[in-house]
């Protein structure tokens, strides 16, 4: 018999807030945090706009000697785990360190540590360069340090996949609980890539908008798309087994009912390839497509993306899209890649327990063209919600979270 397995625990490191407290405020007032980039001199870049991580003490979550160690997406796992075992209340010295797992995405690496890097060996010459640069930009570095910091030895991973890097660690971490390999997984993301370089490289894919007003820059599903906008950040779940979260009486923010993951073969998305995506899922959660309350999509603010998971979704709830509401917060903090997928479980799992709905828009809206968000506070309390994830190498996720009576 397949396990159940439930959140208990949420940790934010984001644009749009630190903590879950400041996160939501944020969500619901529906706060833009998409800005001029301050981390260096953009006059010679086409994009001008990210959205950056302000405030963020990382002395209160790294100590001083593993700082200098690690690259900044590092600090944000760091104390986005911090975060999120204090809110669960886990003490991980009274658990099985083998059955606690950590699964991350992570699409960029570390590139502020790599960019000194290179000034350093330049300027300086080799011997003036950071030593442990080689093991502080590697992708799988979050996941190992948060992992070391924490004494964790079970079955972990760290997944690099574009768009849908964080989603499937969810999505894997999900199926080790319920396969018996793990009790607990710290699983989400992370993501620091507003740098020169790290701006330039995602640039080249043709993902990133070059529009310098905020405002208008990130567009998803509107006819003036021009690509996403960049943020940074990390979001770090506590998932765990339900009769281990049970037994030492934890708070349950939802239950993961069931999710898909699939792959085009040709290496092209196609709208019949998300439809079978988010139909399995709804399976596998025994739930009718009109009991959905809320659904984040991917929101690419990418025309052909958009596009094909718009005809999806349609065909999916034809029978009454009208009433279905969407959500995209990544249009005001940005896309957090391989933080995006669990960043956007918070929202919904912090809308169920705030019993507020976050800013959303309908779905006929959409395909009328017109997309102005509003808040759902007079609307009816959010009791499930679906996440969809989708790459360019046709990489798609979905999941349902539903809370728990």
């Amino acid at each position: 018999m397949k396990r159940r397995v439930v959140i208990t625990g949420i940790g934010l490191v984001t644009p749009s807030g630190i903590g879950k407290k400041q996160f939501w405020s944020s969500i619901k007032e529906n706060q833009l945090n998409i800005d001029k980039i301050t981390r260096f001199n953009t006059d010679k870049f086409p994009v001008k706009l990210a959205a950056e991580v302000k405030n963020f003490n990382v002395e209160e979550y790294v100590p001083r000697r593993l700082k200098i160690k690690t690259d900044r997406f590092t600090h944000y796992a760091l104390g986005a785990s911090k975060l999120a075992l204090n809110d669960s209340l886990l003490e991980l010295d009274k658990v099985d360190p083998f059955k606690v797992g950590v699964f991350f995405g992570n699409n960029s690496g570390g590139w502020d540590i790599c960019e000194r890097g290179f000034y350093e060996y330049y300027s300086q010459g080799p011997l003036m360069v950071n030593p442990w640069q080689a093991t502080a930009w590697f992708p799988t570095a979050p996941q190992g340090y948060v992992t070391i910091s924490n004494g964790i030895k079970g079955y972990s991973k760290s997944f690099i996949s574009d768009r849908a890097s964080g989603a499937s660690a969810m999505y894997f971490a999900t199926r080790s609980i319920e396969m018996g390999h793990n009790d607990i997984v710290l699983a989400g993301g992370t993501e620091a890539p507003i740098t020169a370089f790290g701006i330039n490289c995602y640039y080249g894919t043709g993902d990133l908008s070059s529009i310098e007003d905020p405002k208008n820059a990130y567009k998803p599903f509107s006819h003036k798309n021009t690509g996403l906008v960049l943020g940074e950040g990390s979001t770090v779940l506590i998932l765990e087994e339900m009769e281990h979260a049970i037994k030492r009486d934890a708070q349950i923010y939802g239950e993961i009912l069931g999710s898909t993951a699939s792959k085009n073969n040709d290496n092209h998305n196609n709208s019949h390839t998300y439809l079978k995506n988010l139909k399995s899922t709804l399976e596998k959660s025994e739930l009718a497509a009109s009991e959905i309350d809320l659904i984040f999509p991917e929101g690419s603010g990418l025309n052909v993306t958009d596009t094909l998971e718009l005809e999806a979704l349609n065909e999916l709830f034809k029978k009454d899209n009208s009433h279905l509401p969407l959500s995209i917060p990544k249009s005001n903090y940005g896309h957090l890649y391989g933080a995006s997928f669990s960043t956007e479980i918070a929202c919904g799992l912090l809308s169920i327990q705030n019993k507020q709905m976050p800013p959303f828009f309908r779905l006929s809206g959409i395909l009328n063209n017109n997309i102005n968000p509003i808040i759902g506070v007079e609307n009816k309390e959010t009791q499930n919600f679906l996440v969809n994830s989708i790459a360019r190498d046709g990489v798609n996720i979905s999941m349902v979270i539903k809370k728990v009576i």
